[in-house]
C-alpha cells in the first residue's frame, strides 16, 4: 500500500517475515532494500505497489535495479505518469459487465426479478465499479430492500448534494469482505486532498453544468463572468484555468470527450462529489 505505509519498509519486512532474510545492521533503508534484491529467491517476481501518490519519493528509491530483469512491477494509482512507465487506463464498466458484477454480489434472481431497475441502477452509477460494488454489497445485507427503493433514495440524495453520503455507498467496516477499500466519498476526498484551490473551484465549477458532456469554451465563459462578478472582482487567468483542468484529468476527475472540440465530461458520481463541496 504505498500512500499509507513506506514501500522500502514493507519490502524489507516482507524479505524478512517470507524470505527469512538476515539484513545486515547499520544499513540505510535503500540499502536495506537493495540487499534484498540482491537475494531474493531465485524465479520470477510480481511487485505489485497499490495507489501510488508520488513515483520518484516513495517508489524509485526502492525499485529492483533495471539489470534485475526477472523483477516486474505493476502499480495502482490515480495519477499519470510518462515514459518508461508504460501506462493502462481502466474505463468503466459496460452494462452488461456491470450487471454481471451485480448478479455475483447479489445472485441473478434478485437481478432477474428487477432486470429493468438494476440496468436503470447501474445506469445511474455510470458503471463505476467501486459505486456498483458498494450498492451491490449494500443490497447483499438488506434482502428486504428492492432496488428500486434503493435507487429512489439516492435520486433522493442526490437532490439534496448529499449522494456520495449515502450509507448504499460507504465501505462497511464491520463486515468488509469486499475488495473494495473505501467507499465512494473516501475514495474521491484522497484525489480532492491533492488539488489545490484553483483545481478545486473548478470541479466544483463544472458540477453546476448540466449531465451532459461539455464545451471547454462554455466553462471560460463561465468563469470569466464569475471573476468579473466576484467582489472585489478577479482578473481571468487562463493559464491557471488551464492548469486546474490539467490537475482534474491527471487525477482522472474529468474526462475528454471529443479533443478536437474540446469537450468534456464529469462521471455522474464525481459531479455529485464536487456538488457536496460547493457549501464547503
Amino acid at each position: 500500500f504505498a500512500r499509507e505505509f513506506n514501500v522500502g519498509t514493507q519490502i524489507v519486512g516482507f524479505a524478512q517475515a517470507q524470505l527469512n532474510l538476515r539484513i545486515p545492521e547499520g544499513l540505510e533503508l535503500p540499502d536495506q532494500v537493495a540487499f534484498c534484491w540482491r537475494n531474493w529467491r531465485e524465479g520470477e517476481v510480481l511487485l505489485v505497489l497499490d495507489d501510488v501518490v508520488n513515483y520518484s519519493q516513495d517508489v524509485e528509491p526502492y525499485l529492483p535495479p533495471s539489470a534485475f530483469s526477472r523483477f516486474k512491477i505493476v502499480m495502482t494509482t490515480r495519477l499519470k505518469f510518462g515514459s518508461p512507465i508504460q501506462s493502462l487506463s481502466l474505463d468503466v464498466l459496460s452494462l452488461e459487465q456491470s450487471l454481471e458484477l451485480l448478479i455475483v454480489i447479489i445472485g441473478a434472481d434478485r437481478v432477474q426479478a428487477e432486470l429493468e431497475m438494476a440496468k436503470t441502477l447501474c445506469q445511474w452509477l455510470e458503471y463505476l465499479p467501486l459505486g456498483i460494488e458498494l450498492a451491490g454489497r449494500y443490497l447483499f445485507k438488506r434482502t428486504d430492500l428492492s432496488l428500486s427503493t434503493l435507487l429512489f433514495r439516492l435520486e433522493q440524495k442526490a437532490e439534496k448534494r448529499q449522494a456520495v453520503d449515502s450509507e448504499a455507498l460507504q465501505r462497511d467496516e464491520s463486515t468488509a469482505t469486499s475488495t473494495a477499500r473505501r467507499g465512494v466519498k473516501a475514495a474521491f476526498d484522497l484525489s480532492w486532498e491533492e488539488l489545490d484551490e484553483s483545481s478545486q473551484h473548478l470541479g466544483k465549477l463544472l458540477s453546476l453544468f448540466a449531465p451532459a458532456p461539455i464545451p471547454w469554451h462554455l466553462a471560460e465563459a463561465v468563469e470569466q463572468k464569475y471573476c468579473e462578478n466576484s467582489d472585489p472582482a478577479q482578473e481571468f487567468d487562463i493559464e491557471v484555468f488551464e492548469q486546474a483542468r490539467t490537475s482534474l484529468l491527471d487525477l482522472h476527475l474529468l474526462q475528454l470527450s471529443q479533443q478536437q472540440e474540446q469537450i468534456y465530461r464529469l462521471h455522474s458520481l464525481i459531479r455529485e462529489f464536487f456538488k457536496s463541496k460547493l457549501d464547503v
